[in-house]
């Protein structure tokens, strides 16, 4: 059975996962933006345009994941009311 870091080396997607996972929020934006760029360049070879592509798409993950992450700190449910309240609002009551 091959070694993880065999397995990353062999894997790049792995291995960008890995990395998108290090990322806060705007690291990720800025690097799902610098290959939305490379994407729209006419340029590109083929070769490097499903790679882009999935990378690009492994960032924009990692961006709604943060996202979805923050929402539900700040979200919370009123358990009386069942509705939803901010964190502000929560302290303020």
């Amino acid at each position: 059975m091959p070694k993880k870091s065999q397995t990353i080396k062999n894997d790049p997607q792995a291995t960008w996962r890995k990395e998108a996972e290090a990322l806060n929020y705007e690291e990720a934006l800025q690097a799902l933006d610098l290959l939305l760029a490379r994407l729209q360049d006419e340029a590109l070879p083929l070769s490097e345009l499903q790679s882009s592509y999935q990378r690009a798409e492994i960032y924009l993950n990692r961006c709604e994941q943060l996202l979805s992450q923050t929402e539900q700190n700040i979200l919370q449910l009123d358990q009386e009311t069942l509705t939803t309240e901010t964190f502000e609002q929560r302290n303020d009551a």
